[in-house]
């Protein structure tokens, strides 16, 4: 599990978040704390790249959701680029781009914020 946060530009409130390796009931209390660090940063802006994360748990898509809905309220947006293909799949069986927009590109992804 490796997470990093690649700010865009200095003070743009927008960066590239890496996950990467596994979100589950292991790491959960992390991540969250994690995602709520970046926006402590002033970051509300973010795209979440999931390249390379091998697996989500329906906890750790809690996390996104309420990532998402905080990005929101504070005037930012959140989406994820380039999931992996087992998270691609999970992500379907939930629908969960009925809520958060999921993008195969990084640099689309980008251009959205």
């Amino acid at each position: 599990m490796a997470w990093r946060v690649s700010e865009l530009e200095p003070g743009s409130g927008k960066a590239v978040v890496e996950l990467e390796g596994v979100v589950d009931s292991t790491n959960l209390e992390e991540f969250f704390a994690f995602i709520n660090l970046v926006f402590k940063q002033g970051i509300n802006r973010i795209v979440l790249d999931m390249e390379y994360t091998s697996y989500i748990s329906s906890g750790g898509m809690s996390v996104i959701i309420d990532a998402y809905k905080r990005a929101e309220k504070e005037g930012g947006k959140l989406v994820v680029a380039r999931a992996s293909e087992v998270v691609n799949e999970l992500f379907e069986v939930v629908q969960f781009e009925r809520i958060i927009e999921l993008y195969s590109d990084l640099e689309e992804a980008i251009n959205v914020l």
